[in-house]
């Protein structure tokens, strides 16, 4: 197909930046294409002023950005309405083919293209006690709305996919299950993973954990865990990068059990770094922490598999179905079993980075980004043929 347009969405906010990431991961893996499979199609970043900075990183990849104003945005959906008697070309001036991912499209009784939903997982239905019922109520409209108006939802993994089945089965024959992966820049592993270490004052040996900081990321259980090792005179150090909201109940009781317990010299919380100095500091440290009761697919798993990194990871079905290379696996609520992991990897494990297993990974890693390049490809294709 001649001049095919294909427009990303980038709708996110500061407190989900796997949600970006997501996209700028898609993006990098439609770039890398060979050019023949690409020749022909025209790839492009739709986004708010807001959101403009997260779509910079991957602007060598696309061909256009398009920002929009939610001024435009509140309008247009009040006419929407009424313009369905215009011809399509008028209601699709930017001549996309297919845009992704979408909660809805306000033009879904005539919509001038093709439009994909994402639904990462449904924690809400499995932890609400994380949940305000306000938060509730909206994730189950929109995920309603998907499954009962979108001409394709894309589900992160096989157990998203059976929540979503179950969930919505007059919708089973319009899922997908695309397991995103991580494409990291060549120049993140020409920089000296030490020099970061050394602008945050780490010691040579460290763990990291690269999460938010909300209560189903599991940081508590790593906590008891290193009081469990204190006990035993073993002293790991644990990085925490991530944003977090220090007014936040969970935030404060974390803190609170931290200084409590006397590891406030052994847990540093760095907080939202850039995305170049998580790299270095998962490349320099003995290995990464995924402590997780719920993910959707982990993008943090996917940056340690890219960079070759051993890994600590919880038991959560996502993770077991991601299966990395060099992971072992605790209970998720297991802080004794955690704890006997991270005193067995500071005795075995050295400061990275491994430059062999990298290569390997970032070989490995190509390859992925290649296949999930071209299974969204085809995905796209296939519905816009339809």
């Amino acid at each position: 197909m001649k001049n095919f347009h294909i427009c990303l969405h980038m709708e996110v906010n500061s407190q989900w930046m796997g949600g970006a990431i997501y996209i700028q991961n898609l993006a990098r893996a439609i770039a890398s294409l060979p050019t023949v499979e690409r020749a022909n199609i025209k790839l492009s970043v739709a986004c708010s002023p807001d959101n403009l900075k997260l779509v910079l990183p991957i602007r060598s990849c696309v061909d256009q950005i398009y920002v929009y104003g939610r001024l435009y945005l509140k309008i247009f959906d009040k006419l929407s309405n009424s313009l369905f008697f215009l011809p399509f070309q008028l209601l699709n001036p930017l001549k996309i083919n297919f845009l992704y991912p979408m909660q809805t499209s306000v033009l879904s009784r005539k919509c001038p293209y093709r439009w994909g939903a994402w639904i990462p997982d449904f924690q809400h239905h499995y932890f609400p006690e994380f949940f305000s019922q306000q938060d509730i109520n909206i994730r189950n409209a929109i995920h309603k709305n998907m499954a009962d108006t979108a001409p394709v939802i894309i589900l992160s993994s096989k157990m998203a996919e059976s929540d979503f089945h179950r969930l919505y089965p007059h919708a089973i024959s319009r899922t997908k299950v695309m397991n995103f992966v991580s494409y990291l820049e060549p120049d993140y592993f020409y920089l000296n993973p030490q020099l970061t270490q050394v602008k945050y004052n780490l010691p040579d040996k460290f763990f990291i954990i690269s999460n938010q900081f909300w209560k189903h990321k599991n940081h508590a259980l790593v906590i008891e865990a290193l009081g469990i090792l204190k006990q035993n005179n073993i002293y790991p150090t644990i990085v925490l990068t991530g944003s977090f909201n220090k007014n936040s109940e969970n935030f404060s009781q974390l803190v609170s059990r931290i200084e409590k317990l006397g590891l406030d010299q052994q847990v540093i919380i760095l907080g939202l770094i850039s995305r170049t100095e998580q790299i270095q500091l998962m490349r320099r440290c003995l290995a990464v922490i995924q402590p997780s009761l719920f993910e959707g697919w982990s993008t943090v798993i996917e940056d340690a598999r890219a960079l070759g990194k051993p890994m600590l990871v919880s038991d959560f079905p996502v993770h077991l179905e991601q299966n990395p290379p060099q992971a072992w696996f605790f209970e998720r609520q297991n802080p004794e079993q955690l704890a006997s992991m991270i005193a067995e990897a500071l005795s075995n494990l050295t400061p990275g980075p491994d430059i062999l297993a990298e290569n390997i990974a970032r070989q490995k890693s190509y390859e992925a980004s290649l296949a999930y390049g071209r299974q969204f490809i085809e995905i796209v294709m296939n519905e816009v043929s339809k």
